[in-house]
């Protein structure tokens, strides 16, 4: 049995549980997730994929007793760089933090399935930062960042009509401001306790910069996460969100298949890999690269038309699945990065750049580029994934040497086919 509560922020009404902190169903969890993200990605213009829960039913009631839930927070919505995002899905947070240019910078972007503890105030009060960091870290979990506060405290009132801390507690979270970590809470429609001189704003997203590590007090906690989320499902977004992008694309029809025939002729994760490489990509390859850029709407510059450019070595002709190194934090020339590459490892190609803005297009829209290092031209230039005029588009640099925004695709040589695994 369901009811409809008011949704925050102008959001539809959902179908949620008819006892609120009541579990869903792991099949319920996701069809519940994938309608609110469909309905806040509407409102950004984005096509936000959610793949399956990664809990069994029995999990999700563990977590119910444990007074835990579970939420998904997309790539698109887990880092600074795109934290302004929020402001057209739930206007009334209205906070400082959510500036397109902010300082508030999470200790390690997380995104994905993640769960937390719903109680409406804080728990692990009074305790100053070292302390924090003992406890959580004994209790095998990390603190929420604060993309995944947002959307946790947005759920619960979807779900029970307030959000965490809007009576009297603050939450300490994995984002820091100048190096110091910060905290936040939200308002209720009643006045924060011990400061009822201030008339509150419901649904504002209050946030203090100025938290010292010494800091503690009965009001004062931290909400966390497992230390150690479901990496298969951070594993199976990634899969789901390049094979939707090629499905939407029209590859299925280009390659005379059914949507559902093309998806069950690619290869999948490996349940048990584990390696250097922690992105793992669907690569296409039986469609021209140029071809792929038109139908992913990437644009070509005139320069990647008009000059070749020669593989280093050859790739897999049928579909694979690789692992991919992540957008790194050291700028390196294209030159020098393949010069350093590891016997295990190989330069990406033009495809390959295809498949990362598929899963993961915030990347180029947030200047965050990679160049395709597997192939060179006479001149040592090689192309690369940027964003231009608007759209994502693929060019070569005009001279190879460390960028700002540029980054090597690098891949793993070992790939899975269907044919051999």
């Amino acid at each position: 049995m369901t009811s409809a509560v008011p949704a925050a922020d102008g959001e539809p009404l959902e179908a949620v549980p008819a006892a609120p902190g009541e579990p869903l169903s792991a099949e319920e969890q996701t069809r519940w997730h994938r309608q609110v993200w469909a309905s806040r990605g509407r409102k950004l213009g984005l096509t936000i994929s959610v793949p399956p829960c990664p809990c069994s039913d029995a999990e999700l009631a563990a977590l119910r007793d444990e007074g835990r839930a579970v939420a998904y927070l997309p790539h698109e919505l887990s880092s600074h760089l795109t934290r302004d995002r929020f402001r057209a899905i739930f206007p009334a947070m209205d906070s400082y933090a959510e500036a397109p240019a902010n300082g508030f910078v999470n200790t390690a972007d997380a995104w994905g399935w993640f769960d937390y503890e719903t109680a409406r105030d804080a728990p692990r009060l009074d305790l100053d930062e070292p302390a924090v960091r003992a406890a959580v870290t004994a209790a095998g979990r990390t603190p929420l960042t604060l993309d995944q506060y947002i959307v946790a405290s947005q759920d619960q009132h979807r779900l029970t009509g307030h959000h965490l801390d809007d009576r009297r507690t603050w939450t300490r979270l994995a984002t820091s401001y100048d190096g110091r970590t910060i905290a936040a809470r939200f308002d209720g429609d009643q006045p924060e306790e011990g400061r009822e001189d201030e008339p509150p704003a419901p649904g504002s997203l209050l946030v203090a910069y100025d938290l010292t590590p010494s800091d503690h007090g009965r009001m004062l906690g931290v909400r966390t996460r497992s230390a150690a989320p479901p990496l298969r499902s951070l594993r199976d977004d990634l899969w789901t969100r390049t094979t939707d992008a090629y499905v939407r694309a029209g590859f299925p029809a280009r390659l005379g298949t059914t949507p559902a025939d093309y998806l069950a002729g690619l290869p999948r994760v490996p349940p048990d890999h584990a390696g250097r490489f922690d992105v793992p990509l669907v690569v296409e390859p039986r469609i021209p690269w140029p071809e792929q850029a038109r139908l992913l709407g990437v644009r070509l510059s005139s320069h990647s038309r008009r000059f070749s450019f020669e593989a280093v070595e050859a790739a897999p002709d049928v579909p694979y699945l690789g692992w991919f190194a992540a957008w790194g934090s050291t700028p390196i020339s294209s030159v020098d990065a393949r010069a350093r590459l590891a016997p295990d490892e190989c330069g990406g190609t033009p495809i390959e750049l295809l498949a990362m803005n598929a899963a993961l297009p915030d990347l180029a829209r947030t200047s965050r580029f990679f160049e395709a290092i597997g192939v060179v031209m006479n001149t040592s230039r090689c192309l690369g994934l940027y964003r231009w005029r608007g759209a994502p588009e693929i060019g070569a640099n005009q001279y190879p040497i460390p960028y700002s925004m540029f980054r090597p695709l690098v891949r793993g040589r070992v790939v899975t086919t269907l044919e051999r695994p």
